[in-house]
């Protein structure tokens, strides 16, 4: 990998720890895109050398993601089970996001791999998805937009005159919440509030992001 990196650096004339700092942004970031001037030059650098980057997060067993067609690139750790722990409301929220993605994409309104929605739509799904008797707070889900905003799951968060947050949910929400997670909201929908989990906390599930580090 050393050997790897020493080749590709002298061929491209870029500096080893260029290539370093991409894995570590991308490690921590989860998403970047094309699109997005503050990810271009790490997105370029990771797709001109996608071969080098796979082997590499392969060996700390992740998955590097590359779609050209959504101009996106991504890792995933493998062990997403263990990842990391995310309370209840957390890890429904964010199966919703893909839920509102998938009603967009039946309804042909993705536009650039994108769908856009609000807060207000998301809540509504939410309830009726999870069968909640009551919605999180907007400070709440102010909190946990900016959360799946750092891991490139949404992005333009846009608040209006009648507090209602306007944002986009990006194309990465498929490849995070695979088929099997919608077993796990079906599972929690009709989980009573005192019910605690296997493993003792009933406040808290195992799901998909990463925990290398931070925007």
């Amino acid at each position: 990998m050393l050997t790897d990196l020493k080749r590709i650096a002298e061929r491209a004339q870029v500096d080893p720890g260029a290539l370093r700092q991409v894995a570590t942004t991308l490690l921590a970031r989860q998403f970047l895109y094309w699109d997005k001037e503050m990810d271009r030059k790490s997105y370029l650098t990771l797709t001109n050398h996608a071969k080098y980057f796979d082997d590499l997060f392969d060996a700390i067993d992740h998955d590097f993601i590359y779609d050209q067609e959504l101009g996106m690139v991504g890792v995933i750790p493998r062990g997403r089970m263990s990842s990391q722990r995310l309370k209840k409301e957390e890890a429904l929220l964010l199966l919703t996001l893909r839920l509102v993605y998938e009603d967009a994409l039946e309804r042909f309104e993705i536009k650039n791999g994108c769908a856009y929605t609000n807060s207000e739509k998301l809540l509504a799904k939410y309830l009726v998805a999870t069968g909640a008797d009551m919605r999180p707070l907007l400070t709440d889900m102010r909190r946990l937009l900016i959360d799946f905003k750092r891991f490139g799951l949404i992005d333009d968060i846009q608040e209006n005159s009648n507090r209602i947050l306007d944002f986009r949910i990006r194309p990465a929400v498929r490849v995070i919440l695979n088929e099997s997670w919608f077993k796990t909201l079906e599972q929690h929908a009709g989980i009573a509030a005192d019910e605690e989990s296997p493993d003792g906390d009933p406040d808290e599930d195992d799901l998909v992001m990463s925990e290398e580090g931070d925007e």
